[in-house]
């Protein structure tokens, strides 16, 4: 992946970690969470479509995304095309597969 990396391959914390299902409070950096560099996530400049859609998204935070927000997004992102769309390309099979058993997803910032 260009974009993204699974949790076998982190070698820090520096990342935004996408968690399937509700955030526990507890449990980080799960074996099936989705991972992008906070320098790549700061370089798309991501925040900003975001914050379109997800009306409490805090980057050093944590939020949950539904399928309905997930689905605005990626208009968004076809719309804006790029780097933008295409990073959002390459985590919408995770995030598919993730609204299959989950209502959300959630976001864990750096």
């Amino acid at each position: 992946m260009k974009y993204f990396i699974m949790e076998s391959e982190r070698k820090t914390t520096n990342y935004h970690e996408w968690s399937k299902g509700r955030f526990d409070g507890v449990s980080f950096w799960k074996v099936d969470s989705l991972l992008i560099s906070d320098d790549m996530h700061i370089k798309l400049n991501l925040e900003k479509i975001f914050r379109l859609y997800i009306p409490d998204y805090d980057p050093s935070g944590e939020c949950c995304i539904s399928k309905k927000q997930w689905d605005a997004i990626m208009k968004k992102g076809n719309e804006i095309g790029g780097n933008i769309f295409e990073c959002l390309k390459e985590a919408d099979e995770w995030v598919k597969k993730t609204f299959e058993d989950n209502e959300v997803f959630t976001m864990i910032g750096v």
